[in-house]
């Protein structure tokens, strides 16, 4: 997840290299073999590879994943190749909107004004994912195993199998929009500056190559790679103030000013 409060965020600014002959390529094998440490005999382990196969998410590594993050199958016996297309989303600091509770609050968060108690970096994803933490921790008293870095940076108890039917069964703690309530309150801006990665995939059937004559039959491979060498930037400027809606509107509704001397 990255540095914790107080380190330097390093900036994305391209790629060394790009391509499919590029970036990281992983090959998995569907069963092998390990020395048990009470047996000398060899026993036979199976990966965790159900009929669907393996869901891959990509997401930048300072975010948690969610909902929002795309995801692909990784399939036995497929090659999958994924090119990735970043795009830098920035958008004006300072402008604000009303909500729903008719109240001015900012249309995004700026990098210095993080307000997440568990992540160093304010993200969408992130900040819906801090509060399914505050959540597990009001409603269960712990964190289970996929958030063991925040569990153990902030010194919280994991979850034991006793426990983990607790975060399993409570509905409450399933937080992904915005909601007030006694023990819990959850409420998420976009940040005013993210990356967004776009996937391109491609599933082919594992053929015999150079590059795969040692692979099995039973395997999969998984190659990520940048789609280019650069990354579109989109910036959002404010194309109106009040002073011009208003003039805007009376022009629509034909309303004259008659100043009198």
């Amino acid at each position: 997840m990255g540095p914790q409060s107080g380190q330097a965020t390093p900036k994305p600014l391209g790629s060394a290299d790009f391509g499919p002959e590029s970036g990281l390529k992983l090959v998995i094998n569907k069963e092998f073999q390990r020395q048990s440490d009470e047996e000398d005999s060899y026993n036979s382990m199976n990966f965790s590879m159900n009929n669907n196969g393996i869901m891959v998410v990509i997401h930048d590594r300072m975010d948690f994943p969610g909902l929002s993050s795309n995801m692909y199958m990784l399939q036995a016996n497929h090659e999958l190749k994924i090119a990735i297309k970043p795009e830098l989303i920035q958008k004006p600091k300072g402008l604000q909107h009303r909500n729903k509770e008719n109240q001015l609050v900012p249309i995004c968060i700026a990098e210095d004004q993080n307000t997440l108690e568990y992540f160093s970096i304010y993200g969408y994803s992130n900040c819906y994912t801090n509060c399914r933490v505050k959540a597990m921790l009001r409603y269960c008293g712990c964190l289970p195993f996929i958030f063991n870095n925040v569990a153990e940076y902030n010194k919280i108890k994991h979850c034991e199998l006793d426990r983990l039917y607790c975060i399993q069964r409570n509905k409450r703690i399933r937080i992904v929009k915005n909601f007030q309530s006694e023990n819990v309150s959850c409420s998420c801006r976009t940040p005013c500056t993210y990356m967004n990665y776009d996937g391109f995939p491609n599933s082919i059937a594992l053929m015999k190559t150079s590059s795969t004559r040692n692979v099995s039959q039973k395997s999969t491979i998984l190659n990520v790679y940048m789609n280019s060498q650069t990354y579109q930037v989109s910036i959002s400027l404010s194309a109106a103030n009040e002073t011009y809606l208003l003039a805007s509107v009376g022009g629509i509704f034909s309303l004259f000013l008659v100043v009198a001397f």
